[in-house]
């Protein structure tokens, strides 16, 4: 990638974002799939409209982003996640990119069903959210320069409108294709739609998975603290101890907690 006007991709990666627990859980229902290979995950967790609607099976507008059909499926979703949305979260924090993702990734199901409610193939992936994530990168940092398919160096701007007018041509010439053309550009347009919108912004804001989500961070670092805290004041004892009788008369556990503290 190139960044002459942006921050820059995937900079300060966190291991403890959003963006990770995304693509951790999408590898892990990767393997699983690929290791019970009997069970028909694509019915049950991708996203098939004639089911959605005769069954009310909606837990598939949320797993199939999470179930893709294949390795490089896989990859180039979780490369185009890591590389966007990690900007992303960092601008807008935890909470706001996850609210935004699911909103554009079941927004593009929604699409999917509106269009082809009779279909009964699955369609399965992230890409719908990752459009919406190239949507709200390409309003936010419009001359950013990206690699556009790793190749052609180009504007943020333009490089979006380049891959909503191949998605369109796409949807037009192939409906039928396996290619879920209407959920990618349903994922921009819901995400084109929330950048306009400010009712949308505000019920997002109150999203109850952003707020769990976040709820579980602080609860991490006030362990996190804790834990630090108590450790601290049991090294004090155990150098007290040391001073007056001595290192030999640590117990193995009082050893291991010194051995924890040099970790910190």
């Amino acid at each position: 990638m190139i960044n002459n006007f942006s921050p820059s991709f995937g900079s300060n990666y966190n291991k403890q974002s959003a963006v990770t627990v995304l693509i951790i859980i999408n590898i892990i229902v990767f393997v699983i799939i690929n290791i019970l290979r009997d069970v028909p995950w694509m019915m049950y967790l991708g996203l098939v409209p004639s089911l959605v609607l005769s069954r009310l099976m909606l837990w598939q507008l949320v797993s199939y982003l999470f179930v893709h059909a294949g390795l490089w499926h896989l990859v180039l979703n979780m490369l185009m996640l890591w590389m966007f949305g990690t900007v992303l979260e960092q601008t807008w924090g935890s909470r706001k990119f996850l609210g935004y993702y699911f909103f554009t990734g079941i927004g593009a199901g929604i699409c999917s069903i509106v269009f082809a409610h009779n279909a009964t193939y699955p369609v399965v992936g992230a890409s719908g959210a990752i459009f919406g994530l190239l949507v709200a990168f390409a309003i936010m940092f419009p001359e950013s320069v990206i690699l556009l398919f790793f190749i052609f160096p180009m504007k943020m701007r333009y490089a979006a409108m380049v891959l909503a007018g191949i998605n369109l041509l796409g949807a037009l010439s192939n409906p039928g294709s396996e290619v879920a053309y209407i959920a990618h550009l349903g994922g921009g347009m819901f995400g084109y739609f929330y950048f306009k919108n400010q009712t949308i912004r505000s019920v997002l804001a109150k999203l109850s998975i952003a707020d769990w989500y976040e709820t579980q961070q602080r609860k991490k670092e006030i362990k996190k603290q804790n834990d630090l805290r108590n450790i601290n004041q049991r090294v004090d004892e155990i150098l007290d101890k040391i001073s007056s009788q001595g290192i030999e008369s640590l117990s193995k556990n009082e050893r291991k907690i010194l051995e924890q503290k040099s970790k910190l």
